[in-house]
């Protein structure tokens, strides 16, 4: 019976493991048992991880879901440096159908700069970071794979400039190719609370007595030194953990 899918890409440099990785799986193997869903680590490298970024390789994950017979309804792909709370609501349930997102409007300063860095690939798609989405979360289905190959084929077609533009700008890998993508293929997004993907908790001001377990659903330890995300996400599974138990 085909079910709902959530793919969680999890690759590291010399098979090691992403910071805090071990807390963002086992909340999110808990919240997929108790919603009816299917989780995939997605975690055997298409290509050279130092080239190709494993962001970028998560689009093909609907390939190899494909190629293996695995039925499905819908597919979220959510980074690793996330974690579930426990009474997150079924989003699957959210989506009507459509490509869905959250806007992320924490850090304006590099939306901006990332978006001007992007725009010579797409020189007719006009927008700006009030509209601007984080790919770390992100729900879509069979009937968007024509925007899936046609990600695959931008980087396909850019690799060496998009890995160039990576190393030398610091701005990002899919997210805002992708936010240019989905617009220039006129492709109807589905907005969903910003709970449900809640970034840059440092600039939120929510870190401060674990605030932010209470503001969002899906919590996104981005957007700081990634050596304090591992202490932080053990930190925060300690504290909350007895939740997940139940």
């Amino acid at each position: 019976m085909a079910k709902d899918i959530i793919v969680i890409t999890s690759m590291y440099p010399n098979g090691g493991k992403a910071p805090g990785q071990d807390y963002c799986i086992a909340s999110w193997d808990w919240w997929c048992k108790e919603n009816d869903v299917q989780l995939m680590i997605f975690d055997e490298p298409l290509a050279d991880i130092n080239f190709m970024n494993p962001i970028w390789q998560k689009w093909w994950v609907m390939d190899i879901l494909d190629n293996s017979g695995v039925e499905y309804n819908q597919i979220a792909t959510i980074d690793i440096d996330t974690m579930v709370r426990w009474d997150c609501p079924n989003f699957f349930n959210m989506t009507h159908g459509q490509f869905s997102c959250v806007l992320d409007e924490s850090n304006v300063g590099w939306v901006h700069q990332s978006i001007g860095i992007y725009q010579k690939f797409f020189p007719d798609v006009k927008f700006d970071w009030t509209t601007y989405f984080n790919s770390g979360f992100l729900i879509y289905s069979k009937k968007h794979k024509p925007l899936v190959e046609t990600i695959k084929n931008f980087w396909t077609e850019n690799d060496d400039e998009l890995y160039n533009i990576q190393m030398t700008k610091r701005k990002g890998n899919d997210q805002t190719p992708v936010n240019y993508i989905v617009r220039n293929e006129n492709v109807k997004m589905n907005l969903l609370d910003k709970t449900f993907n809640m970034t840059h908790l440092q600039r939120k001001e929510v870190l401060q007595d674990f605030m932010f377990v209470d503001c969002g659903y899906v919590w996104h330890f981005n957007g700081f030194d990634k050596h304090h995300r591992e202490p932080l996400m053990k930190e925060t599974w300690e504290r909350v953990k007895s939740n997940y138990e139940k």
